[in-house]
């Protein structure tokens, strides 16, 4: 195609659409193409329920060594046996162990979240590959370049929201049960909620921004498309 003809194909006019149209368009996007926002969606669940599971089992065996090592004369039976039922089940007790321990479920942790990152931006891809032509007539009626990554990254922030808020219910509720079956009431009374809520909170931040990222090289892909290349395109 001629330098003349390509630049007539272009829009003589392109149109800045603010964020309120652009988060409604995202919105709908994400409700016609449910199945591949639920598989980006679903691979956050499990990372960030993974990670959260980890985090409050953590902060269970803290304030269980905590509470064995200062409990009163009154509770020191129970905390003797809670003791005996800790190295029972090979659980570190010794700060050599302990930190051994952490590093083994971060790397585990790494993994999970990598795994969940390479999912999110195969299934990105495979959006912006799908919408071809949609992106072209898009940015043949005058959509930014900038408008374009802003729809993607919206649909993912949605997308992250949602999967992260679902892990961390999911994994807390999976620790504190399997706490609750393994050690009593005694785990969850001791239970340091401050600390949990921070852990929580990193998470989300962490599934949230897994997500954005992801999302970032297939919107900027879909971006820098030629408005009649993506006309032409026989998906």
């Amino acid at each position: 195609m001629s330098s003349a003809s390509l630049a007539s194909s272009r829009p003589e006019r392109q149109v800045a659409l603010p964020w309120r149209k652009t988060i409604e368009i995202a919105w709908q996007s994400i409700r016609l193409r449910l199945g591949r926002s639920l598989l980006v969606t679903s691979g956050i669940v499990l990372a960030i329920a993974f990670l959260t599971s980890i985090q409050t089992h953590e902060a269970i065996l803290t304030g269980l060594r905590t509470w064995i090592a200062t409990a009163p004369a009154t509770e020191r039976t129970e905390a003797l046996r809670l003791e005996g039922e800790l190295q029972s089940r090979g659980i570190a007790t010794t700060p050599d162990k302990i930190a051994a321990k952490r590093l083994q479920s971060r790397w585990l942790i790494g993994l999970a979240l990598l795994v969940a990152f390479v999912g999110v931006l195969n299934a990105m891809l495979m959006s912006v590959t799908e919408r071809f032509r949609e992106i072209g007539t898009m940015k043949c009626l005058g959509a930014l370049n900038s408008f374009i990554v802003k729809l993607f990254l919206i649909e993912s922030l949605f997308q992250g929201i949602v999967g992260a808020a679902m892990g961390i219910v999911l994994g807390i509720a999976v620790s504190l049960m399997s706490a609750w079956m393994s050690y009593g009431s005694t785990a969850i009374r001791h239970l340091s909620w401050n600390h949990l809520a921070a852990d929580v909170s990193s998470a989300g931040l962490i599934g949230v921004t897994l997500t954005i990222v992801g999302a970032i090289y297939p919107a900027w892909r879909a971006a820098r498309m030629e408005p009649i290349e993506a006309m032409r395109a026989d998906i």
